[in-house]
């Protein structure tokens, strides 16, 4: 089976080369194919992707769209398996691909999800994150029994049979979460997907404050696009809860920027669920995503 390899880019000068030589230096029977689109990148992302035998697409930053450009990708793709690789994940070891995509010569897996490890520099919250929803030993197979994952699909790292994804392309309405978008419509027809421990890569955010209140209005603004009803007070309180515990085990003094961070999750996601009544240009200022409100 041939497969292809997408990479979006934008100003992912420090992170791209690691990622694209840590490909090239994977064990596999064949040599992947890499397909690149980068949308407008101001920085020498463009200078380091040229050192590597690519096939690199250009784009205008405002014809952008997570889901639309990974279709864009997808259809220039040849493979048999699409890998969807964020810029800034960096495969961990040269197992990465092989272990990413050996469940979908099953006929019964439709795509698979690798974990992702946080980097060293990580803060506190968003390493608790990461660790609780892509862990090393899953307490089950993380096969979809109902659409409740135990981890989230995640584009960040992951493969998806090419006769899957003619059949069910990712959403180009959403602002962003087209991969679990993707993945609720994929189990919805009956495709098995499955989580890959092994597959790992280093990835992780550093959020401001400002910065997790525009993640998390994106993420209330794909929700309620999605027309999906979470359980904020049963969920989320069971998960502020455990990351409270995680905290005070590993600083104690950060408990109470973590509450201010947490606060600022919600109010960006409670804000994201009701954006239709806030005005296109406010919400430009409270998105990571301002091109996709003009």
């Amino acid at each position: 089976m041939k497969i292809s390899i997408l990479i979006l880019t934008k100003n992912n000068g420090r992170t791209i080369g690691k990622v694209l030589q840590r490909i090239y230096a994977q064990k596999s029977d064949k040599v992947p194919e890499i397909i690149i689109v980068d949308s407008g990148s101001s920085d020498d992302t463009v200078k380091q992707i040229s050192k590597y035998d690519v096939r690199l697409y250009t784009i205008h930053p405002d014809e952008f769209g997570h889901g639309k450009t990974r279709n864009m990708a997808s259809e220039y793709a040849l493979g048999d398996y699409l890998v969807y690789l964020s810029a800034d994940a960096i495969p961990a070891n040269e197992n990465w691909l092989r272990n990413l995509v050996v469940k979908l010569e099953s006929k019964d897996v439709g795509a698979t999800f690798g974990r992702q490890i946080p980097y060293e520099d990580t803060p506190l919250m968003e390493r608790f994150f990461i660790e609780k929803n892509y862990p090393a030993s899953p307490k089950n197979n993380y096969s979809l029994k109902e659409f409740g994952m135990n981890a989230f699909f995640s584009n960040v790292n992951s493969a998806i049979k090419r006769s899957l994804w003619d059949k069910i392309r990712f959403s180009e309405t959403l602002i962003i979460s087209e991969d679990y978008d993707w993945a609720k419509r994929a189990y919805n027809e009956g495709y098995m997907i499955e989580y890959a421990p092994n597959a790992t890569v280093f990835h992780s955010h550093k959020y401001s404050l400002s910065g997790v209140f525009k993640r998390y209005f994106d993420s209330g603004v794909s929700f309620s696009q999605m027309e999906l009803k979470p359980s904020l007070l049963q969920n989320g309180l069971g998960y502020f809860w455990e990351e409270m515990k995680y905290i005070c085990r590993e600083n104690m003094f950060l408990v109470p920027y973590a509450i201010c961070y947490d606060l600022f999750k919600f109010l960006g996601f409670f804000a994201g669920v009701r954006q239709k009544w806030i005005p296109s240009m406010i919400k430009a200022h409270l998105s990571m995503h301002a091109y996709y409100w003009k």
